[in-house]
């Protein structure tokens, strides 16, 4: 069945939130790596730049907690309305901020609005369109997610040249989040939200405008069917804290949301927003130039894009366990590739062969060695292009007579450099079609309706609270362990998740939203990939 223009205006509304989400994440690999070029009075050290990225991070788990309240009393349309007015407003402070500290308040803002759409676009889709479309337009969300990815770091390649062109990629994430704000007023709001909140009448005339038919009856009659399975505690005392108390005591909507918060672990421990956020940094710490590294990380953002079809097509083909399963086996390798690489470059690393001009903090063997040291710059010898020097930046302001170049340099000159953009592609091929999109897809059809918003909030928080750990420590976890050090944890992670789903994991596809929270009353592992049948038997208290 075809979807109305009406329906197909809504999904592309809806996952506007998604662009505007991937937006935020791949214009700041490249706005990093312009502040730490722009701003050396911001005294931009490692901490900094953790908190700058972190803060949006950390606040999207507020803004997830938030959401939950919202979507629960205000609906979805208000939820995703709101969140597009705050990321407009925080997208401005971001632009003209004066001072580091500024530029972090707005990023905050801007987080606590991505996590209103980044928990409500999903949602709004899975309960607004059939059964047989919710895999691929949920998907589609994560596809705009990548396509935001991919305009981010074209965006700041295109601003790298310009005198503080990191204000201009910040700041022109405010005309999708105007756009979408504006074009939501004329969205309809979910119809099993209306349902639920008593306006029946209209719930049936929203689901008849989506639809392009009257005949609408078999939809309205399964939420009804779920509606009155809800027994009176469930719908009078099931708000606030008694509503967690509910999902604790509920054996299949508790496995379901411990399913759900591994999936958000798991998505976020095997590294990917140190791949996205710092994808620039990482392209500089192998020996590439800033503007170069800008650029290159754009490839894998294509990658990210182009492979995300796969899942946009394979979640109803293959299912969504055989590609989650695929997607973590890939992403395996690449992080594999990533830390071997990573040793390649440490080993082709040109020594430090003089001892002049340095101090302990400084005093290393090769220049990778150099530069992995917060603080400390190399660069070669004015005088003898044979010697590399390793300084404290910190305290040798000018370098102009000993450095070829007349300045440092915060990276290492290697013929392996290719080997990073080659690790990080493949990651990238194995996350972008299956982990990327699929604990969005499988959470939002795995909770009744009664528990739907508040276990949507806790997944989406664990999501940015994983995601805060990862971007909080990763430059640190660089310094501690080297990279490879770092992507060899990850890769450890990532396994241990592919064990956990390949037991606990049910295959949910071609079930619709009433019946699919049922499975988990069915057994509790689901090992191998046997396909679920659609008629689970009733769920028990």
């Amino acid at each position: 069945m075809d979807l109305p223009l009406k329906t197909k205006l809504m999904v592309f509304n809806a996952v506007l939130g998604g662009f505007l989400f991937g937006y935020d994440t791949g214009v700041m690999s490249g706005s990093l790596v312009k502040l730490s070029d722009d701003k050396k009075d911001w005294d931009l050290v490692d901490w900094k730049k953790e908190l700058i990225v972190s803060a949006a991070i950390w606040a999207c788990a507020v803004g997830a907690i938030i959401s939950g309240t919202l979507n629960k009393f205000f609906g979805r349309k208000i939820t995703m309305m709101a969140g597009g007015l705050v990321l407009t407003v925080a997208s401005l402070i971001m632009a003209v901020a004066p001072n580091w500290q500024t530029l972090t308040f707005g990023r905050a803002l801007d987080g606590i609005a991505i996590g209103f759409v980044s928990m409500t676009g999903p949602l709004y889709i899975a309960e607004q369109v059939p059964s047989n479309w919710r895999g691929p337009l949920t998907v589609c969300n994560q596809l705009m997610i990548t396509i935001g990815i991919l305009v981010g770091s074209i965006i700041a390649g295109l601003f790298e040249p310009v005198n503080e062109g990191w204000r201009w990629m910040l700041g022109l994430s405010c005309i999708p989040s105007t756009l979408m704000t504006v074009m939501f007023i004329v969205m309809p709001k979910s119809a099993r939200w209306l349902y639920f909140t008593g306006q029946k009448e209209e719930a049936k005339r929203v689901l008849i405008t989506l639809r392009g038919t009257n005949d609408v009856t078999d939809e309205i009659n399964e939420i009804a069917e779920d509606y009155a399975r809800m027994n009176e505690n469930e719908r009078i005392g099931g708000k606030g804290f008694q509503i967690l108390v509910n999902i604790v005591r509920n054996r299949a909507v508790r496995r379901a949301l411990i399913l759900g918060m591994f999936l958000q672990l798991f998505q976020q421990l095997s590294g990917i927003n140190s791949v996205m956020y710092y994808s620039g940094t990482i392209l500089v710490m192998s020996g590439m130039d800033s503007n170069k590294a800008i650029w290159l990380a754009s490839i894998v953002s294509v990658a990210n894009v182009l492979f995300t079809f796969i899942g946009l097509f394979g979640v109803e083909s293959l299912g969504r366990k055989i590609l989650l399963f695929g997607s973590m086996i890939v992403m395996m390798i690449g992080l594999t590739f990533l830390g071997i690489a990573f040793i390649l470059i440490d080993n082709s690393s040109k020594d430090i062969v003089t001892t002049g001009y340095m101090d302990d903090m400084c005093n290393k063997l090769t220049c990778y060695a150099c530069v992995n040291v917060e603080g400390c710059n190399t660069c070669p010898s004015a005088s003898d292009p044979n010697t590399q020097y390793c300084y404290d930046s910190t305290v040798y302001k000018d370098v102009s007579k000993i450095c070829d170049g007349g300045s440092g340099m915060e990276f290492c000159k290697t013929s392996n450099s290719w080997l990073a953009v080659l690790g990080l592609t493949i990651y990238i091929m194995g996350f972008a079609p299956g982990m990327g999109p699929l604990p969005w897809t499988i959470n939002s059809e795995t909770f009744p309706n009664w528990a739907r918003d508040t276990a949507m909030s806790i997944t989406t928080c664990t999501n940015w609270i994983c995601n805060g750990i990862i971007s909080t420590t990763f430059l640190q976890l660089s310094n501690a362990a080297g990279p490879s050090g770092a992507f060899f944890t990850y890769c450890g992670v990532t396994f241990i998740g592919l064990i956990y789903f390949f037991v606990f994991l049910p295959e949910t596809k071609g079930l619709s939203l009433e019946h699919t929270e049922e499975l988990f009353n069915s057994s509790l592992t689901f090992i191998g990939f046997k396909q679920a049948k659609n008629k689970p038997k009733p769920a028990e208290n």
